[in-house]
């Protein structure tokens, strides 16, 4: 195991306790099916960022405030983002309502930043197929180049504006990026930025 790899497991772990030993998947058990997603369903953790899909068919904005008071009961959050994508409906975002919570604890040496999507049914199937074909693609062939470029990159400030985790995934898997120095120069010629 190498010390991305490492650093993945290291950070999955405190994933866990968020979601096992301080109650969260029990407490969003209350409101629906917490589905944990993204970089820690992958095995590509770089950085302390949980992505939670709540599956419900049902859920009332009053009902996703009780929720979020529940979130502060338990995780104690410096600051948490909301947003009604059900109004908003920004591209690339799932139609539903969202908590960005921001977590520093004294057991984790960073700040979590744990994102909560409650989605519906129907949505979700949609984005569990696209998710299951992803990772069978990713499969154990491009996850080092993966971590490596992740782990470069998730402090630049055009990450997540300019350019996507999903992003990496694709030019990775569909245009045989093996490395950093690979991809930065796919971001400057595909999007022109710098490194």
């Amino acid at each position: 195991m190498n010390d991305l790899e490492k650093q993945n497991s290291l950070i999955a772990a405190e994933a866990d306790e968020i979601l096992n030993a301080l109650g969260l998947l029990r407490m969003l058990n209350k409101y629906g099916k917490p589905i944990p997603w993204g970089s820690y369903a992958l095995g590509l953790m770089t950085w302390r960022d949980l992505d939670i899909y709540l599956e419900t068919n049902v859920m009332s904005e009053g009902r996703f405030f009780e929720l979020g008071s529940d979130v502060v009961a338990i995780l104690k959050p410096q600051r948490m983002h909301y947003r009604n994508e059900l109004i908003a409906r920004t591209p690339g975002n799932p139609l539903g309502l969202y908590w960005g919570i921001y977590v520093t604890r004294n057991e984790f040496p960073e700040e979590w930043k744990i994102d909560v999507w409650a989605i519906d049914s129907a949505q979700l199937r949609n984005h569990a197929k696209q998710f299951a074909d992803l990772k069978e693609a990713i499969g154990t062939k491009h996850k080092a180049a993966i971590l490596a470029i992740k782990n470069n990159y998730y402090k630049h400030p055009e990450y997540r504006r300019g350019f996507t985790s999903m992003e990496i995934y694709h030019v990775v898997i569909e245009k045989g990026i093996k490395n950093v120095e690979e991809f930065e120069e796919w971001l400057l010629a595909e999007k022109g930025i710098s490194s």
